[in-house]
């Protein structure tokens, strides 16, 4: 039993109280709602409940609470006590003993994330390299899709790859101006400095300008242009990968805007639309030729200038937010596109393969028609998400809608500023080159802390510990927050960072390599420190903070649960001996410091974290 069987316990408990005591009916699930960790010494578990009933009952909270008392003697893992209008709850030595020996059972999320979930990310256009920004994308899609496969979800990483728009025809006008023939420089980044030239170039140039927009129309309509095109952006995502895969981001499948575009599904969509009246041909004023959505009067517009969302301009050329509404239907399995899917060529980690929209492939029904779409995509992005999901909704598809999620994020920046894509301030601060500066401070930060180890080990462990640092530091932070990227709180071993909880988890296997568990003692485990119980409660709390953290995709949360229980780890650790104490004593602890070490893995799987047994 854990912390979250034991609230649930409870719950049933004060709820037949309540039926049974002043004739109120509330479901255990709301009563849940009330039984929280405790919030003074001594306390472990409390219930409001008396002050939320004590109108409906008509009685004072601390009477409410004294009568409710005497249902709970049959709770037998805690003792229950009353203060006030609290009702109190100290766990028993029982309940210690009893969930460290319990075998380690599968944790589940609420059933609403039951399911196959497609998490979209990081979509980045494929004439650049990743700069902080498209990190923050990247590892936050990453975390949450390791949070939902620790709950069990069937989870679909798909990276959205955007190969007709304006930055792709920019950079292709200058690749087949060079022949194709690139060398000297990581793809990605030799790409991405061309496409800040030709950007730079067209402001001024009228005849480039020109050329480029033929590109772009060559690009939508196939033949040498979309071929060359395909070329460039596949070697660009190749490069891409190797970033990803350098940061331990995992990627299951490619989808090209262009296969989709052939496929046929945005057609579908619009006539989807039209047909629901949700797409209109708007006749006069300044939209007018255009096939708009017309959101004035939606709630969720209300008071916006200019709110009506413009899907197919004049010229016919659908809009970026008309190709997103026809993904994200197709992703939800509303229209069907029969993409083809094959080997990308692609590796991600753990050299798995990663498979790719193509015109020859097999059908691919797995990669789409997912019970919940989980899109990552930027905060000022927020606008252009609304009216997907509205959308949907307007359609007469409000099921589709909820099962639609956009999850925003802030900027990312570094102390030094911002960045901008087209203006190239991201060179000399993309992703690769921050992994590699972690890498070298990391090294610099071990060389003489690890000295017993050899050359390739210490490489490996700064290595490992350069990755984390940056993780950790780009996860610890509530998505919608700014996050301004600092060295010296990301790299430290004695902080709230990575390598701290990489520390941490190697201690405790060097606990059990000096004094490996007794596997035929017998004897009954005993935990009377403070320390212990703490430390117990705490890896105890797991399944709650991994249940909430799902239902509401917010991985950070087990950044600080991770913290706070290594916190309590090396409490124990410098208080509590375990090599060296009396056999009962150290059984019991070498068992306590195994399940720490079993439970802050599951952390570090989740948020991407490398784990190092010798640190």
């Amino acid at each position: 039993m854990d912390t979250l069987e034991a609230k649930k316990g409870i719950a049933l408990q004060i709820s037949h109280a309540l039926k049974q005591e002043f004739g109120l009916n509330m479901p255990e699930e709301e009563v849940a709602l009330l039984v929280q960790d405790g919030g003074v010494e001594g306390v472990d578990i409390e219930c409001r409940i008396a002050m939320r009933v004590a109108k409906d009952a008509k009685l004072p909270p601390q009477e409410i609470a004294k009568r409710i008392l005497p249902h709970l003697s049959a709770i037998s893992y805690a003792r229950a006590s009353v203060s006030g209008g609290y009702i109190n709850f100290t766990l028993t030595p029982e309940f210690y003993a009893g969930f460290i020996s319990q075998a380690e059972g599968p944790e589940t999320c609420a059933p609403r994330k039951s399911g196959k979930v497609i998490v979209e990310y990081p979509s980045v256009n494929p004439n650049k390299p990743l700069h902080i920004g498209h990190l923050r994308n990247a590892i936050l899609g990453d975390c949450i899709s390791s949070l939902l496969s620790e709950c069990g979800n069937t989870v679909v990483r798909m990276n959205y790859i955007d190969d007709l728009g304006l930055q792709v025809a920019q950079s292709l006008c200058y690749y087949i101006g060079q022949g194709g023939v690139q060398a000297g420089k990581k793809f990605d980044h030799l790409l991405g400095e061309q496409y800040v030239e030709v950007a730079a170039q067209m402001e001024s140039d009228p005849a480039l300008k020109a050329k480029v927009e033929g590109i772009m129309h060559g690009l939508e309509h196939g033949g040498d242009v979309c071929a060359k095109g395909r070329e460039m952006c596949r070697r660009c995502v190749e490069a891409q990968a190797q970033t990803l895969n350098a940061y331990g981001i995992a990627q299951d499948v490619l989808v090209w805007e262009s296969d989709i575009v052939r496929a046929g599904l945005l057609s579908k969509c619009l006539t989807l639309l039209e047909r629901e009246g949700v797409l209109v041909l708007e006749r006069e004023g300044k939209n007018a030729g255009c096939k708009v959505i017309r959101l004035g009067t939606h709630p969720e517009f209300k008071g916006l200038e200019d709110a009506d969302k413009v899907i197919v301009r004049s010229n016919g050329v659908a809009t970026y937010t008309a190709k997103d509404i026809a993904f994200q239907m197709w992703k939800l399995g509303l229209i069907d596109a029969h993409l083809k899917f094959g080997d990308s060529g692609i590796r991600t980690v753990g050299g798995r393969t990663v498979v790719t929209s193509c015109d020859d492939g097999a059908a691919g029904a797995q990669y789409n028609n997912a019970d919940t779409a989980i899109n990552i995509i930027g905060v000022e992005q927020e606008y252009p998400q609304k009216v997907v999901r509205v959308a949907l909704e307007m359609a007469g598809l409000a099921d589709a809608r909820r099962r639609y999620v956009h999850i925003a994020y802030g900027h990312a920046r570094l102390k030094e500023g911002r960045f901008s894509g087209r203006k190239g301030t991201w060179m000399g601060y993309s992703a690769d080159e921050l992994l590699q500066e972690s890498v070298e401070r990391a090294r610099a930060l071990i060389s003489s802390r690890f000295k017993e180890y050899t050359g390739d080990e210490r490489e490996a462990i700064a290595r490992a510990v350069g990755v984390s640092a940056i993780r950790f530091s780009f996860i610890r932070i509530s998505p919608e927050k700014e996050l301004v990227f600092e060295w010296d709180k990301a790299l430290t071993f004695e902080g709230d960072s990575g390598p701290y909880l990489q520390y941490s988890y190697a201690r405790a296997l060097h606990i059990l390599d000096k004094e490996p568990i007794d596997a035929n003692w017998r004897g009954a485990l005993q935990y009377s420190e403070p320390e212990e119980h703490k430390l117990i409660l705490a890896i105890a709390r797991f399944s709650e903070v991994l249940n909430k953290a799902a239902t509401l995709y917010e991985p950070h949360r087990i950044a600080d649960y991770a913290l706070a229980l290594c916190s309590e780890f090396n409490a124990f650790y410098a208080k509590c001996r375990v090599v060296g104490a009396p056999k009962d004593v150290c059984e019991g602890r070498k068992r306590l410091v195994a399940r720490f070490a079993a439970t802050l893995e599951k952390c570090l799987r989740v948020l991407g974290i490398p784990v190092i047994r010798n640190m």
